[in-house]
């Protein structure tokens, strides 16, 4: 019997009957349940997509073969296949899922099952047109694409609760079946939200669950402005930005956003729920999130899943950072979205990943030979617990035949990609033998433990309101987390439900929304010896979006030991430049946001019921402008800590990555100095360093290690493990 069936039988001999949902929490069913889903001993499984309803019968044995072959531990299938599981309507057909289910346990090969939801059958839209969504302009949309019908419709839910629940009912107990994917990227790949009349009434329904009457919302709204005074719920409607004739409402604006959140985030919860009447905790569930996706939020589901799992293409074209950035990748883009995914409940995984060249974007290049391994092995060194690619087979046709698969149209002859996954895969199986997934983090690597503050909340107010056309917000995020990286810190990307005292460094970029409470949390935080770092935009409204009946960003004065005067931002061609206090003497350019900041000479820190004078310190000043010689960046102490606040924002991250390291340098911890894209991070008692630099690089490996993969000197797009 093979390994996987001997686990499949463990786990249900480990499980008791699944306890009602009332008694049995999700995150405490992930506890209990997440050591045999997902081995520690197995460290991440590699799998891949598969359509066998795309190709014909005869060929599924022989892809499934191949599939072990390529060293391959799981299979996904069935997220695009409503039309082949319920050909008319009532009627299901499974016999063909069967076989491939049953192929695929006879090569050893765990399923990912998935709902089909993304793609209803042309029966099903035909007879019910008001399913399709109403995009701004107010067009339905039509049959022949994806993640075209609206959720929130109730006859879509009542089709969907009908196929999931027919599902659940057929394969929820079965043991070939190691997990579910809901869905598939949950989006309307920039059409959202959807405006049609149901999307509307439950746009005003959550309105009225969120305000106590309409005076409330008229005042949160700020409508007394250009007289867009609501006398009734009824009378909104969602903000439609092709329908206005000069800038909109960003509080209303705000809150269609929460509200689609929330309405996506529900929606994937009422198909958790359905599997789980059948499935308990047997098995567990995931979404396919798209790893950047600013309108759906991963944080409202991160309960209801088991694992949280995401996509990533990091090669479409786009320039990414530094000379080969358009093959090798943005290097913090996957590890960001890893400590992000990873840190909603502790487990995480990649359902697409980039096998090579793709077909959906403006360009598409060839990966850098090894880029592919690279991602997988970055992909393992976040704590990934699987990693899938799409797909296995490139497409002979439709609207994908140009995106790669890791074998080639003819399902034998492996990619490049697929070589490089194939590689992985024994990689991993080698490292299964020395790793000790049970080893605590060296002292000096756990020191340097650091989080980012990451609220959704935020993102949009902010780009609601940029104030500068080339202000990026999560741009903004991405230099922090360089920073961190670049000094060696493990990092977590959390959202405020979390504990900050795990951390000895907090960092809390452009915190725009806040309210006392968060900062007296941060208070306490450095009192107790936490290393605070604030941004500019930090505090300068409340949680409603709206500015204080104070100073400029008041709340934060006196935890930061400063006001801020005034910011400015900077049209093209104009750049401007600030320069650290300590360290390299080169200014740094910024011009989409500046901040300068007034110290305040006497501070009572209510925190700790001190007095402390003359304690603010200066870390960059402004080196033109009319405001020359003016304050950028500050630090002072508090309690057994510190807080720092960067009121700039640098056009490349050259400040931000210099003041971060300051910040360790005065907290006493031992940093490493790495080059920009070049990552070292320990996993299961393993340093993994990865490198998207356009030079090779000497690994931090001390004498005395054991090199397990790779060389000393890692080369481009090369990876290297050691012990």
């Amino acid at each position: 019997m093979n390994s996987f069936l001997l686990r499949a039988l463990a786990a249900f001999a480990f499980c008791s009957p699944a306890l009602p949902m009332s008694a049995q929490t999700p995150a405490a069913a992930t506890t209990a349940t997440a050591a045999f889903r997902f081995p520690p001993a197995d460290l991440m499984s590699i799998g891949a997509y598969y359509y066998p309803e795309a190709w014909p019968a005869d060929q599924w044995a022989r892809d499934m073969a191949n599939m072990k072959k390529l060293g391959l531990e799981f299979v996904h299938m069935g997220e695009f296949a409503w039309a082949f599981m319920e050909p008319t309507e009532g009627q299901f057909d499974f016999a063909w899922l069967d076989r491939a289910i049953a192929l695929a346990a006879a090569e050893g090969l765990k399923v990912v099952l998935c709902t089909p939801t993304p793609t209803p059958p042309i029966w099903l839209t035909e007879k019910n047109p008001e399913v399709f969504m109403l995009d701004a302009a107010g067009r339905r949309q039509q049959h022949g694409t994806r993640q075209h019908a609206c959720w929130s419709v109730a006859t879509y839910r009542d089709y969907v609760g009908k196929i999931v629940r027919e599902l659940g009912r057929r394969y929820g107990q079965d043991a070939r079946v190691w997990g579910w994917q809901l869905d598939n990227e949950l989006t309307h790949y920039g059409k959202e939200p959807c405006h049609c009349g149901t999307c509307q009434d439950k746009f005003r329904a959550w309105l009225k669950t969120n305000y106590a009457d309409i005076a409330a919302l008229n005042r949160d709204w700020g409508t007394s402005f250009w007289s867009q005074v609501y006398q009734r719920f009824d009378q909104i409607r969602l903000p439609n930005p092709q329908e206005f004739v000069a800038q909109f409402n960003p509080h209303q604006m705000l809150d269609a956003q929460r509200w689609f959140a929330a309405e996506a985030a529900d929606y994937l919860r009422f198909q958790t729920a359905l599997l789980r009447e059948h499935c308990g905790h047997r098995q567990w569930i995931t979404t396919n999130h798209i790893h950047n996706f600013p309108a759906v939020n991963p944080a409202l589901n991160a309960r209801d899943f088991d694992v949280v799992s995401w996509t990533l293409y990091p090669v479409h074209g786009n320039a990414n950072r530094g000379p080969l950035g358009f093959r090798l990748g943005d290097p913090s883009v996957l590890t960001f979205a890893g400590d992000f995914m990873r840190s909603l409940n502790g487990q995480h995984g990649i359902m697409e990943l980039q096998p090579g060249q793709v077909n959906w974007g403006e360009v598409n290049p060839q990966p850098y030979p090894g880029a592919v391994h690279l991602w997988i092995m970055r992909t393992f060194a976040t704590g990934a617990k699987f990693v899938c690619t799409y797909r296995y087979r490139q497409p002979r046709s439709g609207a994908e035949l140009y995106h790669y698969g890791i074998v080639g149209p003819d399902g034998v002859t492996p990619t490049n990609g697929g070589e490089q996954f194939a590689q992985a895969a024994r990689d991993l199986v080698a490292l299964r033998q020395v790793a000790t997934p049970s080893a605590p983090p060296p002292p000096a690597y756990a020191a340097r433990h650091a989080a980012i503050l990451y609220s959704y909340d935020n993102r949009w107010d902010i780009d609601n309101h940029k104030q500068h056309k080339a202000w990026d917000t999560y741009e903004h995020l991405l230099k922090y987390h360089r920073a961190l990286k670049r000094v060696g810190a493990p990092v977590d990307v959390i959202t405020e439900e979390k504990d900050f005292a795990a951390y000895p460094f907090l960092i809390a970029p452009a915190y725009q929304l806040l309210d006392a409470a968060l900062v007296a949390r941060w208070k306490t935080y450095a009192a107790a010896g936490g290393h605070l770092i604030l941004t500019c935009r930090t505090g300068q409204k409340d949680r409603r979006g709206h500015l204080w009946e104070a100073a400029w960003a008041a709340p934060i004065h006196e935890l930061i030991g400063a006001s801020i005067r005034f910011y400015d931002t900077l049209p093209a061609p104009n750049v401007a430049h600030v320069k650290a206090a300590q360290g390299s003497a080169e200014p740094h350019a910024w011009s989409t946001w500046g901040e300068v900041l007034q110290p305040i000479h006497s501070l009572t820190l209510a925190a700790t019921g001190s007095r402390e004078r003359e304690r603010v310190e200066v870390l960059a000043t402004y080196t033109d402008q009319y405001y020359a010689g003016d304050i950028a960046a500050i630090t002072r102490p508090l309690g057994r800590g510190s807080v720092t606040y960067i009121g700039v924002d640098s056009d490349t991250g050259s400040l931000e990555a210099q003041l971060v390291r300051e910040v360790y340098v005065r907290a006493k911890v031992a940093t490493e100095n790495l080059p920009e894209g070049f990552l070292v991070d320990w996993r299961d008692g393993l340093w993994i360093a990865t490198n998207q630099t356009d030079q090779p690089q000497p690994a931090p490996i001390p004498a005395g290690a054991k090199l397990l993969l790779g060389r000393r000197e890692v080369p481009i797009a090369g990876v290297t493990v050691w012990q």
